[in-house]
């Protein structure tokens, strides 16, 4: 499976592109600036760990941390 993020400018383009998105039979989910944010995040850390620059142990300490500032 591959998926592609796709940002809009104005309220009307992002249901433009939802629309066909679906009519394409493809699936399509609205993100909150929230939902970016955390996704921005994860991706990070999961680059950190490929590359060797964050073991998993410090990758689950970096989660709780995050998860007790909430």
């Amino acid at each position: 499976m591959e998926a592609i993020i796709l940002q809009g400018g104005s309220k009307s383009d992002t249901r433009l592109l939802i629309e066909l998105a679906r009519k394409l039979n493809f699936k399509a989910k609205k993100l909150s600036s929230e939902e970016m944010e955390e996704m921005g995040i994860l991706l990070s850390i999961h680059e950190g760990i490929e590359s060797g620059l964050l073991d998993e142990k410090e990758e689950k300490d970096f989660l709780n941390r995050l998860k007790e500032e909430e």
